[in-house]
């Protein structure tokens, strides 16, 4: 590290008087209230220089925890150039990442090794989905995803398989238990661990061994905790027991912004931090340093309606701003096409470098992505399918993840016949059902083919080829992930399939695959850790893509944002479009009860919070849904902000919701997705009547929905 510098000396000029308090708060307990836009950040990167250069914290005894590697990335950013500093601290990370590193060093005192994998979603996924075949769980009457949630809820509520079965009541809880108890041994077996296991394991080990607990309560002497409303009762105790020996626990949040209550987050934790933590300071930030006053006065107006413990109202220096203005029309589709041409305009007369439109949920971004196409303008989902879900993605960081952990099983089944190599389905159960007559891991069995009777001689020399390719593989995965990305595609012959398919899609996942390759060279370029074991940087490399998160892709060259309002938490931009403004949509139908409608109104007060100098809020008067037409009255949320926007009549017209208002329709051919080819026979206002010939024969469809394409 280069030579520490001190903080600015006019440092205290560029804080105000909370901040200025909560920076230099240095002993005991403190809670930051901390409002949307209030320059916590700031606060925390000060505090932690302020500890460094004035009293002499090491880096290694300062743990400052976010909720995402953009929000990590950026401290360490701003810690760095405070203190000029040429590596990083490396205890600024999230809670998934900082766990890893713990579990990486004393996870053995749990029984798992130090090489274990970390399974994604999909990884996850599979493995409730193999065991849900083998405890005779239909998966057509069941959904795999819906298991999955019951027991990520069930981890983060700490409730154990043994005791979620021992708690069932009904058959489907017990079907959740039975798989939950197999999914865990599976994850043992593998030397894996899921997302929530990496907390759940961390506070196991904090809690059985003393010996972990010792070294790492007495490690950090100051902990920082950042988006504190948005954690969960395991997070809580991880907290609670580092932070046991030194009590120097500084949480930032704001209970207005918390809105993760689906994902097990809890509000109370924030609420009754007083009473949890002893002799605690609580100081409380309301500047704002992002929005106009219009759109605090808007904010302030909507949240109010939240009984709160404590009083906060949010106000600024900045100018009073431009109106915020509200919008009715009639379908969805005049809502996408004004709000697409809006942005446009704006984006030629260059007045915002950046947009977001918002709605509530993902289905809802179809028809905007379709208006935008419409005008040729570039846009991102944020939470569409990441980069690395893709198939040949995944199948190559599959061969990476088994070759630093051959106990992983979920890797294993999926590159075992990949390419193809005459390992069917029918050979991969027989393995099966001897590792689990042996109680092991079905990646193990390939040391054991010669001792499986069902097995032929072809199988057996084709699983010891698969054996002796990845012996190759391994000696090159020594040298990094973007040699052994380069040997996995050369030795298995997969790009070269690619290239003799030659059709469109080959060549895109061609170009991913060289994309892909391309990130790995980066992530070696960066790559500062001392080397531990000879696979620590292929290891490293694909613990940065396991803890990778939709908000870590946006970039500056993105434009035209589209997301839910849960998914723009923590961003901000100068224009933003919040849609949808309508009873059962936002708030969403399934919000039965007033703790459902409190979590929806600070999921509004999120969404309008994120705008810094424009926001229009839209709603339209009626919604297809189903197939069918819905007729909502606008969100209970407007009401709330009067008189806090401004009100604009649209110019409806019927040529803004026909097809295609500069042609007639009629005799045009057309595609349908299920139906196949068709002729146009007329279009009455939303209505579409399309003749199929003898097979469908005649449909009335609705044009905004129908998943049909002219020719």
């Amino acid at each position: 590290m280069s030579t520490i510098k001190s903080i600015p000396k006019d440092w205290e000029e560029l804080v105000n008087e909370e901040q200025k308090k909560a920076i230099e708060h240095i002993d005991g307990p403190l809670l930051i209230i901390a409002g949307a836009g209030s320059g916590k950040t700031r606060v925390l990167t000060y505090r932690y220089a302020h500890l460094v250069m004035n009293y002499s914290i090491s880096f290694e005894n300062i743990l400052a925890i976010t909720f995402t590697n953009k929000a990590a990335d950026e401290m360490k950013d701003r810690i760095s150039n405070l203190l000029n500093l040429e590596v990083s601290p490396k205890w600024i990370s999230t809670f998934h990442s900082s766990c890893v590193k713990i579990l990486r060093i004393h996870g053995h005192l749990i029984g798992f090794k130090n090489n274990f994998t970390i399974y994604d979603q999909s990884d996850s996924l599979k493995l409730i989905r193999n065991c849900m075949r083998e405890n005779d769980v239909d998966l057509k009457q069941y959904s795999p995803k819906r298991f999955q949630a019951h027991i990520s809820s069930l981890k983060n509520m700490r409730v154990s398989p043994g005791e979620s079965l021992e708690t069932a009541e009904s058959f489907f809880e017990v079907k959740v238990a039975e798989i939950y108890t197999s999914y865990q041994k599976k994850l043992i077996l593998s030397n894996s661990m899921d997302f929530d296991d990496l907390l759940n394991r961390t506070v196991e080990l904090l809690e059985t061994s003393d010996q972990a607990l010792e070294y790492w309560s007495k490690k950090f002497q100051y902990i920082m905790v950042d988006e504190y409303q948005d954690t969960n009762l395991v997070q809580y105790k991880l907290i609670e027991l580092l932070s046991s020996k030194h009590k120097n626990l500084c949480v930032v949040g704001d209970s207005d912004q918390s809105i993760y209550a689906f994902r097990g987050a809890d509000i109370r934790n924030i609420e009754e931090f007083e009473k949890d933590f002893t002799n605690s300071t609580i100081i409380t930030l309301e500047k704002n340093y992002r929005s106009s006053q219009k759109i605090l006065d808007i904010a302030n107006a909507v949240i109010s309606n939240n009984p709160r413990k404590k009083d906060k109202k949010l106000w600024t220096d900045n100018e009073d701003g431009l109106d915020v203005n509200v919008l009715n029309f009639n379908s969805e589709r005049e809502e996408a096409r004004w709000i697409v041409q809006e942005i446009s305009n704006t984006l030629n007369k260059d007045e915002f470098d950046e947009v977001a439109i918002f709605y509530r949920t993902n289905n809802q971004s179809r028809i905007f992505e379709e208006e935008l196409r419409k005008q040729s303008l570039n846009y991102r989902v944020i939470g569409n399918v990441r980069f690395y879900d893709r198939k040949e993605i995944k199948d190559v960081l599959s061969y990476l993840n088994y070759l630093v952990n051959q106990d992983d099983s979920v890797s294993f089944e999926r590159i075992l016949n990949v390419p193809r190599r005459g390992i069917g389905d029918s050979t991969l159960q027989k393995l099966r059902d001897y590792a689990n007559s042996k109680n092991i891991s079905v990646s193990n069995v390939i040391e054991h083919v010669d001792d499986i009777d069902s097995l032929s001689e072809r199988v057996i020399n084709q699983i010891n080829n698969f054996k002796e390719l990845v012996t190759e593989l391994k000696t090159y995965a020594i040298e990094g992930p973007s040699k052994s990305i380069i040997k996995i595609l050369e030795l298995t012959g997969y790009k070269d399939e690619l290239i003799k398919e030659g059709t469109l899609e080959s060549q895109m996942r061609i170009e991913n695959l060289d994309e892909l390759l391309t990130a790995a060279f980066e992530f070696e370029n960066l790559y500062d850790e001392e080397v531990e074991d000879p696979y620590s940087k292929v290891r490293d490399y694909l613990e940065s893509l396991a803890l990778f998160t939709d908000s870590d892709d946006i970039t500056d060259e993105d434009k035209v944002l589209l997301m839910t309002f849960h998914n723009a938490k923590g961003l901000e931009f100068p224009l933003v479009f919040m849609t949808g403004m309508e009873e059962n949509i936002f708030p969403n139908q399934k919000s039965e009860n007033e703790f459902d409608i409190q979590e929806e109104r600070r999921l509004c007060y999120v969404g309008m919070t994120r705008a810094e100098k424009k926001l229009y809020l839209t709603y339209s008067s009626t919604r297809t849904l189903w197939g069918g037409t819905n007729y909502n009255l606008p969100s209970r949320f407007l009401d709330e902000a009067k008189p806090f926007f401004n009100e604009i009549e649209v110019s409806h017209s019927d040529e803004i919701n026909s097809l295609d208002p500069k042609e007639d329709t009629a005799g045009k051919k057309v595609t349908h997705e299920k139906y196949g080819k068709g002729v146009v026979i007329e279009t009455s206002g939303n209505e579409i009547t399309i003749d199929f010939g003898d097979e469908w024969g005649i449909k009335h469809l609705d044009i905004e929905w129908a998943p049909i394409k002219f020719e």
